[in-house]
């Protein structure tokens, strides 16, 4: 009933948009508290063609929870740049609700031609979302995102005849075991495209860099990890050493590059979108390693629920600069006297999603680092990525949060989305500091 709830009720909800659009603000809102209280009833279901095991329902629960923090947001921004869109507001809420459920259903699923079939939709409906504004930009950045993404798909879609073919069934439950590197291989490229891993991640830092904030959120704290849970399934049966390093190795590169092409980044969302490029690398390591210790999936899982509200908090402060401050450049804006709220949102963001203590990103990626000294050069390159990411993303914060410059008003809705953000993973990050000790 409840996993039925999280496809239906955005169903329904983008239904009411378009018809009755005076209702699009109430019922998205409903829609996505509606599905953040059914993400917690789905834990360990299991029937013919759900399947929900640890890592599918933390996915869900970040899915709706970013959902809910994302329709919030768009109370504010979409009402500012109301006299840009390219798309009514009545379609926007539509698409957003139908964006929620298409990642839903790819979470759930066990058969993984749905799983497919449910990360293809998120790449038509985002598509959509992504020239929500009245500019050519926007419309090269979706044009590449539907080639780079379908590209990928496709590739991945070859990965699954592959693996019907080896395991006689698409279930990847019941698949039993088998050494398929091959088809973990062409999985690890087709899903790694949604991943944002590279050599075929160049459509993140367009996409997120062009969407509207409250998509932004979306497609870098959900649609990653349910790129990320796809190949995962796929993972589990074809697993051997060889599938492994393979893994890690993508896992590594993408880190590594993701973190060097942060530093001379000089566009707040083109920042922030290679930053949840290094951390899908570094999760994506961990995937690889949980093949020769599974309880590295466990950090695997804490790190992406701690980057999910981070970097959601982190996209909706950017929002609020471009759309107080009227600039996507990075500078000197002394946000910490101009926009106290947003400085400070944004400051405590940065160090949580670049793994800083005491927050529970920086327990994971030590979980994840520890995991790896099996591998030195494996360790060494990966340690660079992280302190690289570190060091950069959070100077180009500093720098546009100190400094000096008049306060600017904000609607209370523009910063009620990244604060409680904010809350959310420093609760969970003492919550498992707690456990620790």
């Amino acid at each position: 009933m409840y996993a039925e709830m999280l496809l239906l009720t955005p169903i329904l909800a983008s239904i009411l948009c378009v018809v009755i659009p005076k209702t699009r603000e109430a019922v998205s809102l409903i829609s996505s508290i509606v599905c953040v209280f059914a993400s917690l009833h789905v834990i360990g279901l299991k029937n013919e063609w759900f399947y929900i095991d640890t890592f599918s329902a933390v996915v869900l629960i970040l899915i709706q929870s970013i959902y809910f923090l994302s329709v919030l947001y768009s109370l504010y921004f979409v009402r500012v740049v109301e006299k840009e869109l390219f798309l009514r507001r009545r379609y926007y809420y539509a698409l957003i609700n139908l964006f929620a459920m298409s990642m839903s259903f790819s979470a759930m699923c066990r058969n993984l031609g749905l799983v497919w079939v449910g990360l293809e939709a998120t790449t038509i409906v985002s598509a959509l979302l992504i020239v929500l504004e009245r500019n050519k930009a926007s419309i090269e950045a979706a044009w590449r995102y539907i080639l780079i993404a379908s590209s990928g798909l496709g590739i991945a879609l070859f990965s699954l005849i592959l693996f019907h073919r080896v395991f006689g069934t698409l279930d990847w439950v019941n698949a039993g075991s088998n050494k398929a590197l091959v088809v973990a291989a062409l999985a690890l490229i087709g899903f790694g495209t949604k991943v944002g891993l590279f050599p075929s991640h160049t459509w993140l830092p367009d996409a997120h860099g062009i969407a509207p904030p409250s998509v932004s959120a979306m497609l870098s704290a959900t649609l990653l990890p349910v790129a990320l849970l796809a190949y995962y399934k796929v993972f589990i049966p074809s697993c051997n050493p060889s599938v492994a390093y393979l893994t890690c190795f993508f896992g590594v590169t993408t880190a590594l590059i993701a973190a060097l092409l942060t530093i001379p980044q000089k566009k707040i969302k083109r920042l922030f979108a290679y930053s949840s490029m290094d951390v899908m690398g570094i999760a994506t390591v961990g995937v690889g390693l949980s093949a020769f210790n599974p309880a590295v999936l466990k950090a695997v899982m804490l790190l992406l629920v701690i980057h999910a509200f981070s970097k959601a908090s982190l996209f909706f402060t950017g929002g609020n600069v471009i759309t107080a401050l009227k600039t996507h450049d990075i500078e000197k804006f002394g946000l910490i006297n101009r926009l106290p709220a947003t400085g400070i949102a944004m400051i405590i963001s940065a160090l949580a999603v670049t793994g800083a203590p005491p927050f529970a990103s920086f327990v994971a990626e030590l979980i994840i680092l520890s995991a790896s000294l099996r591998f030195p050069a494996l360790t060494a390159l990966l340690s660079t990525a992280i302190v690289i990411a570190f060091l950069s993303i959070n100077y180009h914060v500093v720098r546009m949060c100190f400094g000096e410059g008049e306060k600017v008003k904000l609607s209370v809705l523009a910063d009620l989305a990244p604060l409680i953000s904010c809350v959310v993973f420093v609760v969970i990050s003492a919550v498992v500091l707690g456990g620790l000790m």
